[in-house]
């Protein structure tokens, strides 16, 4: 392992089990790594390259540079301890795997996913174990083509039964509290939320009124929802 390390293992506590090793710091393990930190969550965050590791060792809490595909010196910073890991190498797909196969086989990390950057690469990582891969851009396209497609603003598939729509409060349901509105009776789906424009996002209840412009947030599943939005 390189000598260039801003992680000290042995001032770390149990708490370090719950959190997520991010192997691969490019803008996606970058942006991970960072979104993970503001919410409270412990990241070691690792890269072989030694410029990216320096530019960040004042931002990211614990950041090594090291061979994420090195068994001997992930274990020196002792990844083994965490049950998560997150493998965002991107640019090498080699590595990528190899990084992917040792966290799984040789630390025993219990929760992979990893980073593709094309089917066939999506493909490999499943094979080998990783639990979930993610396509940026792919899956980006694939949500844009969707929100598109239904008329919203914002399309997102859970799982292959349930979904979430943002859109515009249609203009049926203005004016009136939600729970004279019918819509989970005739639909099967849920408004969750709403905002108001230039507002954020809040809880509804069967009192709460829409407003035209307003932004209303429905879960359910892709057929009712897809009902609902051609209805509206």
């Amino acid at each position: 392992m390189s000598a260039m390390s801003y992680f000290n293992p042995a001032t770390q506590g149990p708490a370090d089990r719950s959190g997520v090793l991010v192997v691969g710091l490019g803008r996606f393990g970058e942006a991970l790594a960072r979104g993970l930190v503001e919410q409270g969550i412990e990241v070691l965050a690792v890269d072989f390259d030694v410029d990216i590791v320096q530019r960040l060792s004042g931002e990211l809490p614990n950041v090594v540079q090291l061979d994420g595909t090195s068994v001997r010196a992930l274990r020196q910073v002792g990844a083994e301890q965490f049950t998560r890991a997150v493998v965002a190498i991107a640019s090498n797909i080699e590595a990528s795997v190899l990084s992917a196969l040792t966290l799984l086989d040789d630390l025993k990390i219990q929760t992979v996913w990893a980073k593709a950057i094309s089917l066939e690469h999506a493909k490999i990582l499943e094979r080998v174990g990783v639990q979930r891969v993610i396509q940026p851009e792919h899956d980006m396209g694939v949500r844009t083509a969707r929100s598109l497609a239904r008329r919203v603003t914002d399309y997102f598939a859970v799982e292959d039964d349930f979904a979430l729509v943002e859109m515009e409060a249609p203009r049926q349901y203005v004016g009136r509290p939600l729970g004279e509105s019918g819509i989970r009776a005739k639909y099967g789906v849920t408004i969750v939320s709403m905002k108001s424009p230039g507002g954020v996002f809040h809880h509804v209840d069967q009192s709460t009124i829409l407003n035209a412009g307003d932004l209303i947030l429905l879960a359910g599943s892709p057929a009712s929802l897809d009902k609902f939005v051609a209805e509206s």
